[in-house]
Formats: structure tokens, sequence, C-alpha cells
């Protein structure tokens, strides 16, 4: 898995040539790692291509990475020894780990004059349970405040900035939204967000400077979706699973990554756009889905 992975890493970040690396979670498959020493060489693995080509990045946490010999703390801990690593403990309080932001600032922004071209959220999605209803993780309310809080204050300082979050599980409404709405992509799974809605996509849709939400999880499901009622300029996007950890995903999808461009404008603000490279190097035109059930039974 270790060749395949830095393989594919080097022709993604050789064509692609990117500023900043997002991980969305289940960076190592904690169940096979029965050791520390095994946990760290598989982080280096990981990151080594990117250390190699100086490009800084950031991690969010998945299920399996809470699955490990050792704690996400420590994986933390880990990750953070790296130089280029811009992944930060969360406040202590909340749930998780890994609640963090980071901030873009514009070509012309100064230390005595700082413009915040966009503002990156990570959030830590957890394992399984979501506020005591079985399945898989999700952000709970004390985050929930958290980036309430934080984002708010950074719209009201820089109103043209962009917000984009990053996280590992799903929130329902990238389901939900793939059979009420329009969407681009393929799915090949049924997606595996939690079974309990704890509110996170209305507090994007309130700041309003959020206008991309990328998670990983589901390893063969790769679509963009939105609300054209809702929310028309909020999309949520899946990832291409990068590594061949667990179970791939058939064609014609392939291994890959989602790449995010952004571009800023005095005027109008930040802006981006978003597409995906596989591993035989090719950028992928995502398919048109149509709505196809209105009915809530189609939602889990």
């Amino acid at each position: 898995m270790k060749n395949h992975l830095m393989y594919i890493q080097s022709i993604l970040l050789e064509i692609e040539q990117p500023d900043f690396v997002a991980m969305t979670g289940d960076i190592v498959t904690g169940e096979h790692c029965d050791t520390v020493e095994q946990t760290q060489e598989a982080w280096n693995n990981t990151v080594s291509e990117l250390v190699k080509r100086d490009i800084p990045w950031g991690i969010t946490f998945g299920n399996h990475d809470y699955r490990g010999f050792i704690e996400v703390k420590d994986i933390m801990a880990l990750d953070k020894s790296y130089p280029l690593s811009q992944s930060e403990f969360g406040p202590e309080e909340l749930y998780g780990e890994s609640n963090y932001h980071i901030e873009i600032h514009t070509a012309d922004s100064t230390p005595d004059n700082k413009e915040v071209a966009a503002v990156l959220y990570f959030l830590d999605s957890g394992n399984k349970w979501c506020r005591e209803t079985f399945g898989y993780g999700c952000i709970h309310p004390d985050q929930i405040d958290w980036f309430n809080e934080v984002s708010s204050e950074f719209s009201r300082q820089y109103p043209n900035h962009l917000g984009i979050v990053f996280l590992q599980i799903p929130i329902p409404e990238v389901l939900e939204f793939w059979h009420t709405d329009t969407s681009f992509g393929y799915k090949q799974q049924t997606s595996g967000c939690p079974k309990y809605n704890t509110g996170l996509y209305q507090a994007m849709v309130d700041n309003g400077n959020v206008k991309l939400a990328l998670n990983g999880h589901d390893h063969v499901n790769d679509y963009c979706t939105r609300s054209k009622s809702r929310a028309p300029d909020l999309w949520l996007c899946n990832g291409r699973k990068t590594g061949y950890g667990g179970y791939n995903p058939d064609l014609p999808i392939d291994n890959g990554a989602r790449i995010i461009q952004l571009f800023n404008d005095q005027t109008t603000g930040t802006t981006f756009t978003t597409w995906i490279r596989d591993r035989q190097e090719q950028l992928i035109i995502q398919p048109l889905h149509k709505p196809d059930c209105e009915s809530e039974k189609c939602f889990y």
C-alpha cells in the first residue's frame, strides 16, 4: 500500500502543484497499526511526498484514525512534529481533537493591515455514535457553537472572504440533496452520514460566507450537491479516494483527489472552482445526476 499511495501522490502533486493539501480523515487505518512505530511509519509514508515538495498540509480525523493503538491526540502530536504541518489541537473543551481554522491572506495583506481571503475550518466528526444515536459520528453541538462564534467574527471583519469546511463524515444533507436536487458526480454507495442531524448545514447557511464543505469517508462517492432552494451557492462535495486502505472504487471511478482553486478579487471577494484528477492523470468531467426521490425514506 505504501508504494501505491506514494505513487498516486507523486502523480497528483506533480500535475497540480498545490500550495496546500487538506486531508479529510482516515489517514491511517488504525486497526492495522498495532504499535506506535507502525503508526509513525504509516504517517511518514503519508506525508513524505509533501515534505519532499515543501507543501504544507492540514488534517482532520476520521473514524479509522480513532481505532488505532494510539489515541488521536498522540497522532495529532505526531503530525505537528513535522514543520510543514499546519494542523492544530482544537480547544480542549470541544468534542474531538482536530477542530481549528487556518487563515489564507490576500496577496497584498500585511502584518499591519491583514486581509483574509479565505478561512479553512477543520472539524472532527469522530468515530461512531452521534448524540446517543447508533451509526457514524457527527459534528456535535459544542463544535457548531464554536464554529458559529469563530466564523461570525470572520464574516464581520472580512465580509468578502470565503469559508470552506473540511470534515470526514458527511452531514445528512449530502445524501438528502443527492435525491432532491441536481448533483454532479458518482455515487457507488449509500452515504455514510449520521442518522442524527446536529445542524451544521444550517449553521453554514446562516454564516453566509461558507460556500463549500468537503467530506471524506465514502470511498466510492465523489459527487457535489446543493439545495437550490435553501442555499444555491453552498456546495457539499465528496472528495476522491486517494489511498488504497479498505475498499476501492469501481470504474469509471479511479483513485485520485479533489482539487480546489481559489480566486480573489478586491471587489467581489474570493471565489472557487473545484475538479477531480485521478491517478491516470485525467481531469474528470463529473456526470449530471437529476433528482430521483422526494421521500425521507430515501435519505438513509
